[in-house]
């Protein structure tokens, strides 16, 4: 049989410099032109904005473009604070004044729920916010070598693998925000050539820094990182394929966070969420809209450690939590023991599994929280739909899937009551909204 291949059109804009104005944001933060009766999608520029604009993307739907001038300004545009932004793929929004950032995010949202559940009108009620700077409490950085072996240490560069070598990071805690030209200077003193692949920072009770080994250091080498760490403000443990070590040789104590006048244990590889304040800010809000009460039996579903397990179970009767993840039940345990809490009982289940049996389910609970990952809760929530549950507090790092998931609680009889954006990532496009749905 014949093969017949479609000739790919010719790229003949590519490369080609224009002037476009640009007229809204799309979902990614990304302004939106036309030229050529087709979009263009400019990164860093804002609506009403005329600008330069090089074709560096030629697709048969849309252009990308890379802006060289913005010949007339928004009344709306920042300076972005790091000297790396435009370099930087860890930020999108420092160019946008912090209440365009929320309406931006706000939109999204609403635009999310238009077409997934269609809902036209939504309850906002305020956007939940902390400190737009420094709040990144834990971050992965990045480590690379050009070649003379001299180290690169940042975060990847803009739709690139490749690292932006950084000084300073105004997201990350002040303790840490600093710190990257002393990395590499103790790292480019290394015997030991190309030794770290990462380094991990976590600022906790005890705030750690972990130096991931590609190589295993020397003797002089481990050394010199006794001394560098010797007046940190922060424990510095080096991990390699046989785990963590203190620079000792021990193994390093579980990390921990204080939330509700609780104490929560964790180790590195935990989810646990970014934003101190922020997630303050969200458990206060969450335990306010279910109206928590000491008859209340509460499931949390998606608990991870017990985030939001613990200061509820603080307020009610009961509380079940339930997670995917065997080793995230044993600490959500060890976190209820730890805080002398009696009435949580966790265990481990497949929310997202179709048709999932619920052996551990309470007849008798009567509110629900539920806090997944970027997946969503599909089925999770159809289950809870077929239960007399009349009360959802439904947290979402991932609107897209949220939205959809409310059809199935709006079909159910269920409204939704409340929403809000929640700015756990300022200055990126990311959003993370809370939602209360009661049936009547």
């Amino acid at each position: 049989m014949a093969n017949f291949f479609k000739p790919q059109a010719k790229k003949t804009h590519l490369n080609k410099t224009t002037t476009i104005d640009i007229q809204r944001l799309d979902m990614n933060g990304d302004g939106v032109g036309h030229w050529h009766n087709k979009p263009v999608f400019v990164a860093g520029v804002l609506p009403t904005e005329t600008v330069e604009v090089k074709i560096i993307e030629e697709k048969a739907k849309y252009f990308r473009g890379k802006a060289q001038k913005v010949s007339k300004v928004s009344a709306l545009r920042e300076k972005p604070r790091c000297a790396h932004f435009y370099q930087c793929g860890g930020c999108d929004l420092q160019h946008m004044q912090e209440e365009q950032q929320l309406a931006f995010k706000q939109q999204k949202v609403a635009d999310l729920f238009r077409r997934n559940a269609q809902l036209e009108s939504l309850p906002w009620c305020e956007p939940l916010t902390s400190a737009p700077w420094h709040y990144r409490r834990k971050a992965r950085i990045g480590v690379q070598y050009n070649k003379l072996n001299e180290s690169i240490i940042g975060f990847r560069r803009k739709n690139s693998n490749t690292l932006t070598d950084i000084k300073q990071c105004p997201i990350l805690p002040e303790i840490f925000s600093s710190e990257f030209a002393e990395f590499k200077q103790l790292i480019d003193g290394f015997k030991t050539k190309r030794a770290i692949s990462h380094i991990e920072v976590i600022d906790a009770d005890q705030p750690r820094v972990i130096f991931r080994e590609l190589n295993s250091l020397s003797k002089t080498d481990r050394q010199t990182v006794q001394r560098f760490s010797q007046n940190k403000p922060y424990q510095l443990i080096l991990q390699n394929d046989q785990g963590l070590k203190t620079l000792s040789g021990s193994a390093p104590e579980m990390l921990s966070y204080q939330v509700n006048n609780c104490q929560l244990n964790f180790a590195e590889s935990d989810f646990v969420q970014v934003n101190e304040q922020l997630n303050q800010v969200m458990i206060d809000q969450a335990i306010d809209w279910l109206s928590l009460s000491p008859e209340d039996r509460v499931a949390d579903l998606f608990c991870g450690l017990g985030n939001f397990s613990l200061p509820m179970a603080k307020k009610v009767d009961a509380l079940i939590g339930v997670e995917g993840v065997e080793e995230m039940v044993k600490r959500a345990e060890h976190n209820a023991a730890l805080n002398a809490l009696t009435n949580t009982h966790f265990f481990q289940a497949d929310l997202n599994a179709e048709k999932a049996q619920w052996p551990w389910w309470d007849s008798k609970t009567n509110k629900v929280l539920i806090d997944p990952a970027r997946a969503g809760a599909l089925n999770a929530v159809k289950n809870i739909a077929d239960t007399k549950v009349k009360t959802l507090l439904y947290i979402s790092c991932d609107p897209a899937t949220m939205s959809r998931d409310a059809g199935v609680l709006l079909g159910a009889g269920f409204t939704l009551q409340k929403l809000a954006i929640m700015d756990m990532f300022a200055q990126t496009r990311h959003v993370e909204a809370m939602g209360l749905f009661i049936r009547q």
